[in-house]
């Protein structure tokens, strides 16, 4: 997830500090905290399927929770992909801003005969 997330630049840790007057919000520190918030939260479904998850070799699934936790579950983890796939679509979104990676090279093959 961090991975992800610094390749799109949306983890908190990574964004440049906010400056006066920016036009955009994507530094503003209320983004970063809620950036912070999901990043926490989605390393919390994820250790929430460690403990409570069928995986893991158990012999018996393990109880005590009910939909609510399944609904907030999903809900966190789907906010979460949406930030990510809707930041990955924009033309507008500062990691296509800030790239340094040149495009791809493709090559014109000739052959003769």
């Amino acid at each position: 997830m961090k991975q992800a997330q610094q390749a799109l630049h949306l983890h908190p840790a990574a964004l440049p500090p906010a400056r006066d007057g920016a036009a955009s919000p994507d530094n503003a520190d209320s983004i970063k905290r809620i950036l912070g918030a999901l990043t926490s939260a989605a390393i919390g479904v994820a250790e929430l399927r460690n403990r409570y998850g069928t995986g893991h070799g158990r012999l018996a699934a393990p109880t005590g929770l009910g939909p609510r936790h399944a609904r907030f579950a999903v809900g966190t983890a789907s906010t979460w992909c949406e930030l990510m796939l809707d930041t990955l679509a924009d033309p507008d979104a500062p990691w296509r801003k800030a790239s340094t990676t040149p495009a791809p090279v493709t090559s014109t093959l000739t052959t003769s005969t």
